[in-house]
């Protein structure tokens, strides 16, 4: 708490707030909602076993995939914007990061969530739209190559770190909101990173395709 208080500059209730509120945003499992509604199923127990959009393509489609990355990133929005009102810049950077967090570890889905990817890259262009977006399609260049959906997330929220060091070294809470977003999706992305590294990672695709 003293981190964020010292950082960002606001008192500790509003950080509390904050903190609550993008996490609490961030345990809404848009991919676990659709596969439960659509499929009377939870994407969870297939594929990778991640409540993200990437998992939605490989078990039901590309459809329920472009849905579920849509909702993860209205959450992120949502945080951000809730964050902002309660004290502007810094309070959007908390909520916005915790959304990430309740989205990969959400405490009333059994902390079974996503990758914390497109809810990423949402907070990412609200708060540094240029870097944001020069990251993505570099990214996204990155995946027409190869297909491999876990190297364009790792490499565009690099980027996107590496352009807040370049770009914004005067603004340090984007710096660091950056970079724990970054630690957070390599975290998550463990597994995907190994099988990089053997040359095991599967290419994008609809199981069974």
């Amino acid at each position: 708490m003293t981190f964020f208080t010292g950082i960002f500059g606001i008192n500790a209730w509003t950080v509390l707030a904050c903190i609550a509120i993008g996490y609490l945003l961030g345990n809404i499992q848009t991919a676990v909602i659709v596969s439960r509604a659509y499929y009377h199923d939870d994407v969870r127990n297939h594929g990778s076993g991640n409540a993200g959009s990437t998992n939605m393509v490989r078990v039901y489609g590309y459809g329920p995939g472009a849905i579920t990355f849509a909702g993860d990133s209205m959450k992120a929005l949502l945080g951000v914007l809730a964050g902002q009102l309660l004290c502007g810049q810094a309070g959007g950077y908390i909520a916005g990061f915790f959304v990430v967090i309740g989205h990969c570890w959400p405490m009333f889905l059994g902390f079974r969530g996503g990758k914390g990817v497109a809810s990423s890259y949402t907070i990412a262009i609200l708060s540094f739209p240029l870097g944001a977006l020069g990251a993505i399609l570099i990214g996204g260049a990155i995946l027409l190559i190869n297909k491999k959906m876990s190297l364009m997330s790792l490499a565009a929220m690099l980027l996107f770190f590496l352009a807040t060091l370049l770009f914004q070294l005067n603004n340090l809470p984007l710096v660091i909101l950056a970079g724990l977003l970054a630690v957070v999706v390599f975290v998550r992305h463990a597994e995907n990173i190994q099988r990089l590294v053997h040359g095991e990672e599967q290419r994008l695709r609809k199981e069974g395709k």
